[in-house]
């Protein structure tokens, strides 16, 4: 369906002529994000997919592509997500447990495996530990990160795991990109995890997740409502120093 969406672009935007860079400037858009939708990698939002609908002329197809695709979409909810947040800028992130990107192997493990992962677990703890390296790029993006204060207590596996896990969050918390903030379980939260992503070229996306669902919205309105949710819990989490005791003081609980 992606490929498809894409072909029409790219059809129409040869039959006028028009660069990738053309086309770009018309929707506001750079001209890779332009390849990108052409090449079928990564399909337009539902207001760039408007967008291109107008200023290619084609009178409603560009959307309703775009809806279906969404709705085919939706039942591999987190794979926008996650390609998404592979080249993000910026990463904001609050979870009731280490979110994917802070997490050791051991812990990714346990995890899964009391979840009942349904893929060979190895492959999918290996994919995990994959994406995580793009914090240690040359140009990392900056990721900051909210954890509910009950998961540095609740025992993930063993207290070796969550000891390793915990010394691993310590690690991360001193680099310069990281920053990590803990809520702490008497303070009101949501029932599940919320991730706002902003891209290189300046725009947002919102991706939640609960037990087994989760949606990945680009509205700029549901993002600017998620944002809302993100700062009151902002606003509740102990500073950095407090929240690095406060990950000690769990560790020295799992010893």
């Amino acid at each position: 369906m992606a490929e498809l969406l894409g072909k029409k672009v790219r059809r129409r935007r040869e039959e006028r002529g028009w660069t990738q860079e053309a086309l770009g400037a018309k929707v506001h858009v750079s001209h890779n994000r332009i390849a990108q939708i052409e090449r079928g990698t990564d399909p337009p939002p539902g207001q760039l997919a408007e967008l291109l609908d107008v200023v290619l002329d084609y009178h409603g197809e560009i959307v309703e592509l775009w809806k279906l695709l969404a709705n085919e979409g939706f039942k591999d909810y987190a794979k926008t997500f996650l390609k998404r947040q592979a080249v993000a800028r910026s990463i904001h992130e609050f979870s009731l447990t280490v979110p994917g990107l802070l997490q050791t192997a051991a812990f990714a493990r346990s995890i899964m495996e009391y979840g009942a992962y349904r893929e060979d677990l190895g492959d999918a703890v290996r994919r995990r530990m994959e994406r995580q390296h793009v914090l240690d790029s040359d140009d990392p993006p900056w990721l900051w990160v909210i954890l509910e204060e009950s998961v540095l207590f609740r025992s993930t596996g063993s207290r070796a795991v969550m000891r390793e896990q915990l010394e691993h969050l310590l690690e991360y918390g001193e680099r310069p990109n990281v920053h990590l903030q803990v809520l702490r379980k008497d303070r009101p939260c949501v029932p599940g995890s919320i991730s706002l992503l902003t891209m290189r070229d300046g725009s947002r996306g919102a991706y939640t997740e609960g037990f087994k669902t989760g949606q990945f919205f680009e509205d700029p309105k549901d993002v600017e409502q998620y944002q809302k949710i993100y700062d009151r819990l902002h606003a509740d989490a102990l500073g950095t120093g407090a929240s690095a005791g406060l990950i000690q003081a769990a560790l020295r609980k799992h010893t």
